[in-house]
């Protein structure tokens, strides 16, 4: 973590012994078939979108990545030692972007100043920040528009791209200012939106589009297949290049579902080339453009359905879009390809990487892996989950991730469990990959989502496993290890409370064994899809287990604030003596509750400290879970973070962090550089606040004024230390320290 995270700091003096503060930290190494994993926490991709910018402003292009599965920022920056270039990852990089980013970003320079600025999704359209970052104040973003308009040959409205496209952002005539090819809203059609910067006022920083021609290329695509017809002359296709007088923009009936587009030059003949993406196809196709200089209006020739037929070709569940950049620190672009559709699409091995051997102008594609960055990560599809347990009992804790489900050909789904042992030492833990389908259970027919928990119920010194099941029901399953490789005994289903009913949750229960009540007996809490926990305690002894339904509702959680899937996913810890609570949920955010054991007693709700702890509800997206321990015994807690894109991120708990249990993010306000030297940039999306600072020990300092956008204060007169900001109408507060 080098740079500030946005965050919400109440001080209060009583707190500050149990204020827990995290970093990131990759520095726990993962082997898996024989070679150490370069991006082991990184934490996974699945509809990943590349594209570049410099965002640390040293002079070389790091690799930005959308993940439009649940909207997640990821950044990899470009490092170089020994002569050997490499990524590495940010975890923390989606807090140098702005908040709320959907379905589709792509970072290209419009004004032409050097800085990679960024397209975004808006409704039915595009939305645009400028880049305003240098290498003094960070990254740092100004809207250029919420919508980008298009003159429809009279009419000035907003350029339609649907939210299922990729339009390509790129300059089609070679006069330096981008301009867009995207389908109409039939979808049959391209339609080129021409800049119009360069004509009005001969430079490139102005996004002024005009509808130059609404069947670029001179094809139709079918709307029931991926078919493409070469010299159409329907619809606009007829010569005409304009949208139809009689046939007003928007109102044409949609009837192909989605493309993706991706615009080069080929094969070096000066004008772009195409290669599409469908919906419903695994293929892309390649559309060669008969033309010779940069124009509007020549006709693609000839097509490729086979794409790269030269090389293993593309063959991508589902959807596949195609990225052109340069990936390998050659300096020649190569070829991403990636899935474009959620839930339906390959989620571990889920991004193409094909090498450039040719060159820009004329580029060669050969195929190398389908996996690129993920082949280096902790990746098991779609929401990884992390428990820490000892599973072969040699005194090292071993790591468990499971898994809603990962993509099994053909449109197929599967839930398991890979087993990580520890293969380091009790101070300098390292896990290798053993098992990717522990103890067979992809086979077993139990459903998706295998939420798995582990704890010695029976006495006899091994941990013991309850496994949740998508139909709500727990299955037990005793630990018979006699030897270095665990094993278990077959299991127990339908597993009964106290009174013979069997316990279930609804839908996909999330077990956890935990002594609640701190009478050395382990309980059982079960995370509901509904969003709710529910408590049994443990009436037995600590060799005879037996649950008892105390709490339907316990704490009075409930992770469903929005939609009927709370899927909630609760990890209760004990730190000096005092016990908390982490509860996971769909959408991403961390719900961390104290007071637990006041709470226990009387029957009353938790506490709820902090409703999106961290603010990694952005970084997660989705399917949050955690778990809390020190693997390392250096009395510093570690935060294992499971999340929607099938990896894992690891914190550790550090004096002096910048991330503090008592904190979360508020993306209505942000400040910026942090540490701060002369000056603090505040950027707010609030009409007007007042901001009151004050220093770390409470002394009131000064008031400041904010108004929407950015506001910049001297820091001249502060000394150096750490400064906390509140909000007097919104109740914010920011934390910065002065140099």
């Amino acid at each position: 973590m080098k740079k500030f995270i946005l965050l919400l700091l109440l001080v209060i003096s009583a707190e500050l012994n149990a204020q827990f503060q995290f970093n990131f930290n990759d520095s726990i190494l993962v082997l898996k078939n024989g070679n150490y994993l370069d991006l082991a926490w990184s934490g996974g991709q699945n509809n990943a979108q590349f594209s570049e910018i410099d965002y640390d402003f040293d002079g070389d292009n790091d690799l930005f990545v959308f993940d439009r599965s649940h909207d997640q920022v990821r950044l990899y920056r470009h490092e170089v030692a020994n002569v050997q270039h490499y990524y590495v990852s940010d975890p923390a990089g989606f807090l140098r972007f702005p908040a709320g980013l959907r379905y589709r970003v792509y970072c290209a320079d419009y004004n032409q100043d050097g800085k990679n600025d960024l397209f975004c999704y808006t409704i039915g359209g595009l939305r645009v920040y400028k880049n305003v970052g240098n290498a003094s104040i960070g990254l740092q973003w100004e809207q250029y528009s919420n919508y980008i308009t298009s003159n429809y040959n009279g009419p000035e409205l907003n350029l339609y791209i649907s939210s299922a496209d990729i339009p390509a952002i790129v300059d089609v005539e070679g006069d330096g200012d981008l301009d867009i090819l995207t389908y109409h809203i039939g979808g049959e059609y391209l339609q080129y939106h021409q800049n119009q910067s360069q004509e009005l006022y001969g430079h490139s920083d102005s996004l002024i589009f005009e509808l130059k021609n609404s069947c670029w290329g001179g094809y139709r695509e079918d709307v029931t297949s991926n078919g493409v017809f070469l010299f159409d002359t329907s619809g606009p296709c007829n010569g005409s290049n304009v949208p139809n007088p009689e046939l007003p923009v928007g109102s044409e009936p949609k009837a192909h579902a989605g493309s993706t587009v991706l615009a080069l030059d080929y094969d070096n003949s000066g004008v772009l080339d195409l290669i599409l993406g469908d919906v419903s196809y695994t293929n892309m196709m390649l559309l060669i453009n008969g033309g010779t200089v940069p124009n509007s209006n020549s006709d693609m020739v000839s097509m490729n359905t086979n794409f790269p037929s030269n090389t293993t070709p593309v063959n991508m569940q589902l959807f596949p879009a195609g990225f052109y950049l340069d990936v390998n620190f050659d300096n020649k672009k190569d070829l991403i390809v990636t899935p474009n559709a959620n839930n339906v699409s390959e989620n571990e091995t889920s991004v193409l990487f094909y090498k450039n051997t040719g060159a820009n102008n004329q580029p060669n594609f050969v195929y190398q892996t389908k996996s690129f960055l993920q082949n280096e990560m902790i990746e098991h599809g779609t929401a990884a989950s992390p428990q820490i347990v000892d599973l072969n009992n040699d005194g090292l804790l071993d790591l468990v991730v499971s898994n809603f489900y990962a993509y099994k050909a053909t449109n197929l789904k599967e839930s398991r469990l890979a087993y990580y042992q520890n293969t380091g030492s009790p101070s300098n833990p390292a896990f290798t990959q053993v098992d990717v389908n522990f103890l067979n259970l992809a086979q077993s027919n139990l459903g998706l989502r295998l939420f798995p928990t582990f704890g010695d119920v029976n006495g006899d010194g091994k941990v013991d496993m309850f496994l949740g099941l998508e139909n709500g029901s727990l299955a037990y399953f005793q630990n018979t290890s006699s030897g270095a490789n665990p094993s278990f005994a077959a299991p127990i289903l339908n597993y009964a409370d106290q009174s013979g009913t069997p316990m279930n949750a609804g839908q996909y229960a999330s077990p956890q064994l935990f002594d609640l009540n701190n009478d050395g007996k382990l309980d059982l809490v079960i995370g509901k899809k509904t969003g709710e926990l529910m408590y049994y305690e443990n009436t037995g002894s600590t060799s005879n287990p037996s649950f008892s339904l105390l709490n339907n509702t316990l704490g009075m959680v409930d992770t469903d604030s929005l939609t009927p899937d709370g899927y909630s996913v609760p990890h209760f810890f004990r730190y000096l003596d005092t016990t908390y609570l982490m509860v996971g949920s769909h959408d991403g955010a961390i719900h961390f509750y104290d007071s637990i054991a006041d709470s226990l007693n009387t029957g009353q709700s938790f506490h709820e400290r902090s409703a999106d702890f961290l603010g990694l509800k952005a970084a997660i997206g989705a399917y949050s879970s955690c778990f809390v321990t020190d693997i390392d015994l250096d009395g510093h807690l570690d935060l294992f973070i499971g999340q929607d894109l099938g990896g894992l991120y690891r914190m550790e708990d550090e004096p002096g962090s910048t991330l503090s249990i008592m904190d979360e993010i508020q993306h209505s306000i942000r400040v910026y550089p942090n540490p701060a030297t002369t000056e603090l940039t505040v950027l707010s999306d609030q009409h007007s606040e007042k901001l009151d600072v004050y220093a770390f020990d409470g002394r009131w300092i000064c008031t400041w004024d904010v108004s929407l956008g950015t506001t910049i204060f001297s820091l001249a007169d502060f000394d150096a230390g750490l400064y906390i900001l509140k909000g007097r109408a919104s109740g914010m507060h920011q934390k910065f320290w002065k140099r």
